[in-house]
């Protein structure tokens, strides 16, 4: 049950600051009111993440004590990665469309889009391996069914939040206009760009 809480809390919590890539894909289609489309990304994304959140939980200690640099290489690849996303959402406009939405393509895309998008971020390893160590240090059982719930909830945590949030643009996105959205896009990108910054710091050092 702890894991199932937990895990829960964990991933809708750590959704909540709308400035990563999922977010920023999340807000742009809303806005675009390609609604379907961003709750497809959220549950790919959050396919890819429950599986990071495993293998962080499962396998997070004994690699880093097996392989000291592999977190910088992780970093590392992780800046370049955001890096690359960053600049791409630099560059993003949104235009917010008033009548329905068509559109051609499959619709699996999405869904892959935000499961390629979370997969190729492999700083979300060390991320859910920091959280790991912590939230189960907090338990006083760390049971097989504790263990093997609290991903699995986690990704529910994380598809649950980015639902809300997609139903708050649906309702509010006029209101926050095409100028107010692409600079909100735009502060993104450069956090972004600036959290890629930081990580290419630790790497280095």
């Amino acid at each position: 049950m702890q894991g199932v809480i937990f895990g829960f809390l964990s991933g809708f919590i750590g959704s909540i600051p709308v400035s990563g890539p999922i977010a920023l894909l999340v807000f742009r289609n809303s806005m675009q009111g390609h609604f379907q489309w961003a709750q497809r990304i959220v549950l790919g994304a959050a396919l890819a993440e429950a599986g990071y959140c495993a293998l962080a939980l499962f396998g997070y200690i004994q690699l880093i004590q097996a392989f000291p640099s592999l977190a910088s290489y992780i970093r590392l690849i992780g800046a370049i990665f955001l890096f690359i996303l960053g600049i791409f959402f630099l560059v993003q406009k949104v235009h917010i469309q008033t009548e329905g939405v068509t559109t051609t393509e499959r619709k699996g895309a999405p869904f892959l889009t935000g499961f390629l998008i979370a997969a190729f971020n492999p700083t979300l390893f060390l991320t859910w391996g920091s959280a790991n160590s912590i939230i189960f240090s907090w338990l006083e059982i760390t049971g097989l069914w504790d263990m093997l719930l609290f991903p699995i909830f986690a990704g529910i945590g994380i598809i649950v939040w980015f639902f809300i949030l997609v139903a708050v643009f649906k309702r509010y996105r006029e209101k926050i206009g095409e100028r107010i959205g692409n600079y909100a896009i735009r502060a993104a990108a450069f956090i972004i760009l600036g959290s890629g910054v930081y990580l290419l710091f630790q790497a280095i050092s």
